[in-house]
């Protein structure tokens, strides 16, 4: 495919169980949107996760738990109107205990309950999380997380729309928008995804630019899939700057496997989604 991969993961053990290979817990979703929580969820599997959840609004629980039968489901308050209520924070943090990444945002919409949860996400320092979509248009409104000096491990995916509302660096920019999130990455100790073609990878010290990957991606729920392939990396324990890297290049990866094999205008983020298992496959071992 296309170049080679920034990093490998190492063969695993013959003695290896699931609980070797991390519990991550997705967050997210509501009514008419559960299928983005669960694009990430499935995505975490596919990429190695040991254990994934899926915590969402409870009348959307039967909803996600139907697209994959290895998935465990959380159901958490909600609004009445399937969203996160206020009270899900609260559940929510209670649950914490084991997890070793969390992933946040996909699906979730910037409601009360919503912002509440992202804000207690960003206390949780000693778990590994990444936040995308809804969960980053709510660090938006929140502004917190510029006044942040050190979140621990976290990485931000923004597509350039949610970078433009985080930052204020225009999505028609790209270089203004790279620039922003070197910026952001520098005040918050983050790690930053700058989506685009090609994606670039930022922290407080380092760029990385990614080979794979093509337009056939531009399409609905690809980020989602992504944000999923991450959390599995943070749970199966990488740093958030190889996580965030890894990810980004096994996501492309799989889009070039889809294309190859459907095509890049009718492909979806489905097949990406089922490319997955090839595409990290290829980066275990020497």
């Amino acid at each position: 495919m296309n170049g080679q991969p920034p990093l490998r993961l190492p063969a695993r053990e013959r003695n290896a169980h699931k609980g070797c290979f991390g519990r991550t817990l997705l967050v997210g979703g509501s009514r008419g949107m559960c299928g983005s929580i669960a694009l990430s969820a499935i995505a975490s599997l596919r990429t190695g996760a040991g254990l994934v959840t899926a915590a969402v609004p409870d009348r959307c629980l039967e909803s996600v738990a139907a697209f994959h039968p290895c998935l465990m489901t959380l159901a958490m308050p909600d609004d009445g109107s399937g969203c996160f209520s206020l009270d899900a924070a609260t559940l929510l943090a209670g649950k914490l205990a084991g997890v070793t990444a969390i992933g946040c945002g996909p699906g979730m919409t910037t409601q009360p309950g919503s912002v509440r949860i992202v804000d207690r996400l960003l206390d949780a320092k000693s778990i590994a999380r990444v936040l995308d979509a809804d969960a980053i248009n709510t660090l938006a409104a929140l502004e917190r997380i510029k006044n942040a000096e050190d979140l621990g491990p976290l990485v931000l995916t923004p597509h350039p729309g949610e970078l433009e509302r985080l930052t204020g660096a225009p999505a028609s920019d790209r270089d203004a928008q790279i620039g922003a999130a070197r910026t952001l990455a520098g005040q918050t100790g983050a790690v930053i995804v700058v989506k685009g073609g090609p994606t670039v990878v930022v922290d407080r010290e380092h760029d990385w630019t990614n080979t794979t990957g093509n337009p056939g991606m531009a399409t609905a729920g690809s980020g989602d899939v992504l944000t999923g392939v991450i959390a599995s990396l943070l749970g199966q324990r990488l740093s958030a700057w190889d996580a965030a890297c890894l990810g980004v290049w096994v996501h492309g990866q799989a889009g070039d496997i889809a294309a190859d094999l459907h095509g890049q205008p009718g492909m979806t983020a489905w097949e990406i989604l089922d490319a997955l298992p090839q595409a990290i496959g290829s980066v275990v071992g020497a």
